[in-house]
């Protein structure tokens, strides 16, 4: 279908302004925050009615006729023989308790001789020029390096070695200084002599 949209026409679609309002009927709606407030309010009182505790009344006192009076002594006698009965404030100062002695324990100090010593692999070359370089820098450095070659079925191996160390202390300031230096250190146990 065309239509012309050059000319209007007078005949307009759909609902007048008038029935629109006649057909929508006058309904107020609630803002949603008075539902928030409504359901909270609903909320609280539910709980308040379901958890509600039935209050029991306190029992009266009647007052106690004079017959009573003898019954409560004699409730007294009772507590009375409960304190006679835990007396031991009183005995415990008066007994002597012997316990047994213990000697004191006594270690014996290492002698300087009997410590192990250690010393430190810092690296194991095939080419002895390697093994001098760092042997080089480390004598530069303080320690006392010493190169060891050893012959196995690979060939020749030239190690590095610093130390011996008696001082557990000073072992672990060498170990420290190699791995801030970036030189993976091996411990070695020297065996007693």
């Amino acid at each position: 279908m065309s239509r012309d949209f050059a000319q209007k026409s007078s005949r307009r679609g759909g609902a007048s302004p008038r029935q629109e309002e006649e057909a929508a009927p006058a309904r107020r709606e609630l803002p949603p925050w008075s539902w928030l407030i409504f359901g909270v309010v609903l909320g609280f009182g539910l709980s308040e009615w379901l958890d509600e505790d039935p209050v029991t009344p306190a029992p009266r006192m009647a007052a106690v006729p004079a017959a009573s009076a003898e019954s409560a002594a004699e409730e007294d006698a009772p507590q009375s023989e409960e304190r006679k009965r835990f007396d031991f404030y009183n005995l415990l100062p008066q007994q002597e308790v012997v316990t047994d002695t213990v000697e004191e324990y006594k270690s014996t100090p290492r002698d300087a001789e009997n410590l192990p010593e250690y010393i430190l692999q810092v690296g194991s070359f095939r080419a002895i020029s390697d093994a001098e370089r760092l042997s080089t820098k480390l004598k530069s450095d303080g320690y006392q390096a010493m190169i060891s070659s050893i012959t196995t079925d690979s060939g020749t191996w030239h190690r590095v070695r610093i130390g011996p160390f008696k001082d557990r202390r000073k072992l672990n300031m060498a170990q420290d200084a190699m791995a801030r230096q970036n030189i993976q250190s091996l411990l070695i146990r020297l065996p007693p002599q």
